[in-house]
């Protein structure tokens, strides 16, 4: 099965770093920041009423503003908001479950989709449907590292994304990868919706650049 760049471009950044806002100079400081610190794939998620309008804007500035960006819309559930999100700019399709009218989309779009999962039938049906990376979540309340590491066993094929209890710690960070992680996801204890409300901008560069540092440890899968 052939692999989206996506795959293979998450494979090399490791962590797929998630946030909304429904601010878009906010939402525009977060982009920078994270650029700044050294991650380009970004994944936008659909959690507010304004998340479409912001996403938009968003894409327009990154286009003139960061180039080298890639970003993605995550929380999108259903056929509407794929569309929707894709017409607006998204490179990429997050979702929290596994729905087939969303893999459609983005099958017939050629867009890449990675949908989450819970379980070996639900992420082998995402793999059978084209999926790009497959998000496990959330892998914590799941069996963590120890349900990535059995899954793998008898799949070693699958790309999983675990996102849910994956954390900055190093030891934490790489336990995911050594249990056959492909990336993670990293949502609140990367980009901490308190931080960009206090406008600590710098502090989210300085976050990123650590966690950067610290997966150019980690030997890819």
């Amino acid at each position: 099965m052939p692999e989206p760049s996506i795959t293979a471009a998450l494979g090399r950044q490791k962590a797929l770093p998630l946030f909304t806002t429904a601010d878009v100079a906010t939402g525009l400081r977060a982009l920078a920041a994270l650029h700044a610190g050294g991650l380009h794939i970004i994944e936008f998620t659909n959690r507010t009423p304004a998340a479409l309008a912001v996403f938009r804007e968003l894409v327009a500035a990154a286009a003139e503003q960061l180039p080298d960006m890639t970003l993605g819309a995550g929380t999108i559930i259903d056929r509407s908001q794929a569309e929707a999100f894709h017409d607006a700019g998204a490179k990429f399709i997050v979702a929290p479950n596994l729905d087939d009218d969303v893999g459609r989309v983005c099958e017939e779009r050629g867009v890449p989709w990675c949908p989450g999962t819970g379980t070996v039938s639900e992420m082998l049906r995402a793999y059978k449907q084209g999926a790009a990376v497959i998000k496990v979540f959330p892998a914590d309340s799941l069996g963590g590292l120890a349900f990535i590491k059995g899954v793998r066993g008898p799949c070693p094929w699958l790309k999983l994304m675990p996102s849910g209890g994956v954390t900055l710690d190093e030891a934490n960070l790489k336990a995911w990868f050594a249990a056959g992680a492909h990336c993670v996801g990293m949502g609140s204890h990367l980009v901490d919706a308190a931080l960009l409300t206090a406008g600590r901008f710098n502090e989210l560069t300085e976050r990123t650049r650590r966690l950067v540092a610290l997966l150019a440890t980690v030997p890819a899968v």
